[in-house]
């Protein structure tokens, strides 16, 4: 084979797995760059517009140059750097780097079409992270740790270096910790002085620390120490538990001064087990007997102040809240439970009189990928003998859902038998504009923080007015939640919305109060 033929070769399967190709000298910076160099970044002022050069982390994000500057600090000729995560003008790209060792040049390779946003906003993402990644280790025999990196300053990190400082340092250690554990493994910074690893075994914790140090030094924090504590994982606890006990364990290893060991880890898991099992135990019970006291809160019509329909809620008797029960089902797989117990309440209760006022059933996301239930679910509404558009089911927790089309089958067929279908929290957290392509919806109900902050930021008005006319153009009608005033509710009524929630409107009440339909009359928008 010809060199030239050879090129050719070398050069494709370098375009196939890459968007840009960036040669740099020892210092990072730039000697030469391919492909689509104009999405490589804001050149500085000056330099050629193809980098050549450019300092390469002038051309990345800011918050991604600790990155680039890990990945160099680990480069050993014939070993390849990454594949890390970092962005470029806000765009994420996945960059990888090469040194062969007969000269000084390092080259790169960049590509963004090959990893997904971070899901920051979420605060379980790093406990079903690091569940996924022990079932996956365990699943292919690899032995997993579970450590917490800490490091002892004798004080306050951004006291003595500054806030804008301790910012640099977080990402700096953050970086560190993502390329010493690996694609496999999961991190996530506790605080500003301890972070919690979840990694293979062989992971070279020792050059991770020495690492740390070094970068302290960098920030006159020489005299801090970086110490390391690590549990081997226990096979014999389910992922989630194992995971939940790590995390108990480091606030209670903090808490007490004393190391982390596996004898701590298993009495948290122990206790964390049989506490679990006690609670699953009476939330379950109390849902099977009936324990309950199902609240109802009115949804009205802005324009005519009638109310439209109740959202049905869980209470506990003398109308407790039972939030953190529901939170705690989510999590167990008992929100299957609550839901179809809720929709056979709502049917009993409008099966008894057909003059009484519509309802909303709230259904999780989690329930509508779990086939069995789906399948007793929809033949429950199959049997119903009631007048089909006096109950409809607001959608829950759907961003947590990874199987869309399982979903929409099941939401398919809700639709399909008269209910009408609604989207909650829409605009709070994961919940975007991909949450309308993804579900079809009749109504959206739009997060109670943007209806709040309206009347005092020009911000949340114009988000706000952008969601309502979005969903007015797809033909979904819009429930505002958290209306606390007659202001609030005219400024709703002006944007376009059209049902709204809150208590201006009335108080949760006993469901059974609305048995007779003259009582429990609304205020009029």
């Amino acid at each position: 084979m010809s060199l030239v033929e050879q090129r050719n070769r070398f050069l494709s399967f370098a375009f196939a797995s890459a968007d840009i190709l960036v040669e740099t000298d020892s210092s990072c910076r730039i000697t030469y760059t391919a492909g689509a160099v104009a999405a490589l970044g804001s050149s500085p002022a000056g330099a050629d517009s193809d980098g050549v050069g450019d300092p390469l982390e002038s051309r990345i994000d800011r918050t991604s140059r600790p990155i680039l500057k890990a990945l160099v600090r680990r480069l050993k000729p014939g070993h390849r750097l990454g594949p890390v995560r970092i962005t470029i003008d806000g765009r994420e790209a996945q960059l990888c780097g090469w040194s062969l060792g007969d000269d000084d040049r390092i080259r790169w390779s960049i590509s963004f079409n090959a990893m997904h946003a971070p899901d920051d906003v979420d605060p379980q993402a790093f406990e079903r992270s690091a569940e996924g990644a022990i079932a996956s280790a365990r699943n292919v025999g690899t032995d997993m740790a579970m450590s917490v990196l800490r490091i002892e300053a004798g004080d306050d990190i951004e006291r003595l270096i500054g806030p804008a400082n301790a910012e640099q340092l977080r990402t700096s250690v953050a970086a560190s910790c993502a390329l010493a554990i690996g694609n496999d493994g999961v991190a996530r910074q506790i605080d500003a002085a301890r972070t919690a690893l979840i990694h293979a075994r062989s992971v070279d914790l020792a050059g991770l620390r020495d690492e740390v140090m070094a970068t302290l030094k960098g920030f006159d924090l020489g005299k801090a120490d970086v110490r390391i504590e690590s549990v081997c994982d226990a096979p014999e606890l389910e992922p989630e538990i194992a995971v939940q006990a790590f995390l108990h364990a480091i606030n209670e290893a903090a808490d007490s001064g004393k190391a982390l060991d596996v004898i701590s880890l298993q009495e948290t898991a122990d206790r964390l087990m049989h506490e679990t099992r006690k609670r699953m135990t009476e939330l379950r019970t109390t849902i099977a007997g009936r324990v309950i006291e199902p609240h109802a809160q009115p949804i009205v019509d802005l324009e005519t102040g009638k109310v439209h329909h109740y959202e049905l809620l869980l209470r506990l008797p003398g109308g407790r809240p039972i939030e953190e029960s529901v939170g705690f089902a989510e999590s167990t797989g008992l929100i299957h439970e609550i839901d179809y117990a809720m929709t056979e309440i709502a049917a009993q209760f409008l099966r008894e009189d057909f003059d009484r006022p519509a309802l909303a059933v709230n259904l999780s996301g989690k329930s509508l990928t779990n086939m069995a239930w789906a399948k007793k679910f929809l033949a429950l509404l199959a049997d119903l003998k009631i007048d089909r558009s006096r109950l409809m089911f607001e959608l829950t927790e759907t961003a947590s859902v990874k199987n869309i089309k399982a979903a929409n089958n099941v939401i398919a067929k809700i639709r399909e038998r008269g209910h009408a279908v609604c989207l909650d929290d829409f605009g709070a957290g994961a919940a975007g504009f991909h949450y309308l392509r993804d579900f079809p919806a009749d109504v959206v109900k739009i997060d109670g923080s943007y209806i709040r902050n309206a009347s005092r930021s020009e911000r949340d008005t114009i988000l706000l007015r952008g969601m309502i006319d979005l969903c007015n153009a797809l033909g979904t009608e819009t429930v505002a939640e958290m209306i606390e005033s007659e202001a609030s509710a005219k400024l709703m009524r002006e944007l376009g919305v059209r049902y709204g929630q809150g208590f201006y409107f009335g108080k949760p009440v006993a469901l059974k109060e609305l048995k007779d339909p003259r009582i429990n009359k609304t205020r009029a928008a």
